[in-house]
């Protein structure tokens, strides 16, 4: 099996599994995932996303840490169960081959004019959310 779909379903058995109303629409993957939220006012760095705020997710599959940037969830829509407008999210990295697979909603990025200026703005970005994996890592260690 590879680490998608292994990924997949052990995400879906946690939500299978979680309460009824465990998800907030504030927080993306109900904690399930190590997350945190930032926001462009806040931010040393230069701010490489369309929108003011969202959320940087973590994701280790196998031994490869993946970043992802997702906006916050809609609230100017229906957010019920079989009529939810999904948030948009991109991977944040520096390598020019993972940014791949944020192609369909690479307006989340903001307007650059080259990959280099792009992957200039994610690096801190990156570095933040693989420091989410290390210190998820590190929580396990501990128990």
């Amino acid at each position: 099996m590879s680490a998608v779909p292994a990924l997949l379903s052990a995400t879906m058995a946690a939500v299978l599994a979680a309460p009824a109303g465990w998800m907030d629409v504030d927080s993306q993957y109900g904690g399930i995932l190590p997350e945190m939220t930032i926001r462009a006012a806040e931010s040393a760095h230069d701010w490489p996303f369309s929108v003011e705020k969202g959320t940087l997710t973590c994701v280790e599959m196998g031994r490869q840490k993946v970043v992802l940037f997702s906006e916050p969830w809609r609230k100017d829509v229906p957010q019920e169960y079989g009529d939810m407008t999904l948030p948009r999210s991109v991977v944040v990295s520096t390598n020019p081959i993972a940014l791949l697979a944020s192609i369909e909603d690479r307006a989340l990025y903001r307007p650059f004019d080259s990959l280099e200026t792009l992957i200039v703005r994610l690096a801190p970005f990156e570095e933040m959310g693989r420091a989410l994996c290390d210190g998820d890592a590190e929580a396990e260690r501990e128990i």
